[in-house]
């Protein structure tokens, strides 16, 4: 799960998105205080060598940051902003303090820090961190409890659902960091991508939920509107939060009640039923003697990227859109 040194690799991830670079402790103090919360920032040791980088990129209401001090520092917000804050070390170590609690966090621990709550934090002088800030009121929503959902602070990396989740947001960041361009254009992308960051509430940090599996008919209920809603729907891709609303029930939530009967995630399903659409659309073109083309398709069904379009339809029908057209 490690990553090169970035100093050894000489490539910061999210480095098209820079945002700070200082070698000033009030600086740093000062503009990292901006984006997070005002703290306390103390260099360690006798070389003062701070060399602050600091990348972030936008996302919905969440972001993704890159953080590097270059230095051992101690961080002290006291008690922190309304958000939560995944920090997930790329290099390096650092020990996390949050209320009465401790844990260090590697290559192998990642933590996530309460909204409020107070914390201390002490890095180490190669500790690079990929950081995801979500405002608490985007996690209730998605989590869909009345009270401020509690995560555990620390959890193992090798954990199959969180190693998982983890490749997934590294890979990522560096798909934006590398298109960053074509995906800033689609706006249904960028929500799907804060969509699936989303996820490390539910199958990442959050506890299971003591009271239990829900009612059936509730959840049978609940998945009928969903599907409904999607298969009213298939011109365009779909936000999570979207297919929860009229479902009556919290993303997360959703998202269990789909695994539970043996289905795709809602959003791989409703990109299969769009899939499906556009084969039957095709398939009837052909078999009518219609003058329809591919890109055409594509776009009655919401995809937009062309190249993406075919990959997916092959993957799932065995040969590519054109190819349809031709086979009736």
């Amino acid at each position: 799960m490690s990553m090169p040194s970035p100093a050894a690799s000489g490539i910061r991830l999210l480095d098209s998105f820079p945002l700070i670079r200082s070698r000033s402790i009030e600086e740093a103090q000062q503009r990292v205080g901006d984006v997070f919360s005002r703290h306390r920032l103390q260099v360690q040791g006798r070389a003062r060598g701070l060399d602050l980088w600091h990348n972030r990129v936008t996302l919905g209401q969440s972001s993704l940051n890159v953080l590097h001090y270059g230095a051992e520092v101690d961080i002290d917000p006291g008690e922190r902003g309304d958000f939560y804050l995944v920090q997930l070390p790329l290099t390096g170590c650092a020990r996390i303090t949050s209320g009465s609690h401790a844990v260090d966090v590697n290559e192998n621990v990642l933590s996530v820090l309460q909204p409020r709550t107070p914390s201390r934090m002490r890095w180490s002088p190669d500790c690079t961190m990929l950081l995801l800030q979500t405002p608490s009121s985007v996690v209730q929503e998605y989590v869909g409890e009345g009270e401020r959902p509690r995560m555990a602070l620390s959890r193992r990396r090798g954990e199959p659902e969180v190693a998982a989740w983890c490749q997934a947001m590294l890979d990522m960041a560096r798909n934006i960091d590398q298109f960053a361009a074509q995906w800033q254009a689609h706006p249904t992308a960028t929500a799907a991508m804060e969509g699936f960051l989303l996820t490390a509430f539910s199958c990442l940090l959050h506890q299971p939920d003591a009271a239990g599996t829900p009612d059936a008919p509730v959840e049978a209920r609940s998945l009928r509107r969903a599907k409904e809603y999607i298969h009213a729907h298939l011109d365009r891709p779909l936000a999570l939060a979207d297919i929860a609303r009229h479902a009556c029930v919290s993303p997360r939530t959703l998202e269990l009640v789909f695994k539970r009967h043996g289905e795709p995630a809602p959003l791989a399903y409703a990109r299969q039923q769009r899939l499906q659409a556009a084969h039957g659309m095709l398939r009837g073109a052909a078999r009518d003697g219609q003058a329809v083309g591919v890109t055409d398709v594509a776009l009655a069904f919401g995809f937009v990227h062309m190249g993406r379009f075919s990959a997916q339809y092959r993957a799932r029908f065995g040969c590519l859109p054109s190819q349809t057209l031709k086979a009736v």
